[in-house]
């Protein structure tokens, strides 16, 4: 096993951030890993986080793995922000260009995973409904909600959409601009249905008390109906590391069955 910290700067950013990288054993022999997940932080987190709080390095190794950790602002969203930096275009575009073009990882669809936690959940399957032919699975982990329902009507993140520095003005505008975009979690779905897109396999966990867990089962419930096959595991426990230390494995393996 080895990681690797890449501090450099970023095209797209304009500014220097971070990329974590954990390859398998296989890598220093040129060879490349069974799969290659680009794993995503969560809200107020940075690209550290999963190497801290989780044992990815042992779930690396064991299913043979190489895992990208890319670091955003953490309240961005992982959007094109209105009033900020392009994140969506970064993560898509730079973040492959410089995990693919440095390293011996996986560059086909049918091996690339994405996952993330909570904000990186969201972020995760924002990723795999926008560019569906690029992953073969893709896992949210407490972040399986209708955007909507966080920042509007009585969500958990109303008050925020009236904060004029807070994530919906500085990401998007307004509500009325989230409403209907990429960014609208809602609107994956209604357009996948629409144009009839394959999507990559879909993942989906959370803790039974987790505070949006009736939020991810009405939006699972709305998949449900529209066709969208989502595997859902959920465990006891709150929005905390415990469940997404034991549901990024369990993601793995199931991704490489």
């Amino acid at each position: 096993m080895g990681m690797l910290h890449f501090d450099y700067l970023s095209q797209t950013l304009g500014y220097h951030t971070n990329i974590y990288f954990i390859l398998p054993a296989c890598t220093h022999e040129g060879k490349a890993p069974a799969a290659t997940l680009y794993l995503l932080h969560g809200g107020g987190g940075n690209g550290m986080d999963w190497m801290r709080y989780t044992s990815i390095e042992r779930y690396a190794d064991k299913y043979n793995i190489a895992v990208v950790m890319p670091e955003v602002d953490g309240s961005c969203f992982y959007a094109d922000m209105k009033y900020g930096y392009n994140y969506f275009t970064y993560l898509t575009e730079e973040v492959v260009a410089v995990a693919e073009g440095l390293l011996p990882v996986n560059k086909e669809p049918e091996k690339r995973l994405v996952a993330g936690l909570s904000m990186g959940g969201y972020g995760a399957f924002k990723w795999a409904f926008n560019c569906p032919d690029f992953f073969a699975a893709a896992a949210n982990l407490s972040g399986i909600s209708f955007i909507m329902d966080i920042f509007g009507g009585n969500g958990f993140a109303a008050k925020d959409a009236e904060d004029k520095c807070g994530p919906v003005a500085l990401n998007w505008g307004s509500l009325e601009e989230l409403e209907g975009s990429i960014s609208d979690s809602k609107e994956w779905v209604d357009k996948a249905v629409r144009e009839g897109t394959k999507l990559p396999k879909l993942f989906a966990a959370i803790g039974t008390e987790d505070y949006s867990y009736k939020l991810s089962c009405d939006y699972l419930q709305y998949c449900k109906e529209q066709g969208i096959e989502v595997h859902y595991e959920e465990m006891p426990g709150q929005h905390e590391w415990i469940v997404w230390d034991t549901m990024i494995e369990r993601f793995m393996a199931w991704a490489l069955q």
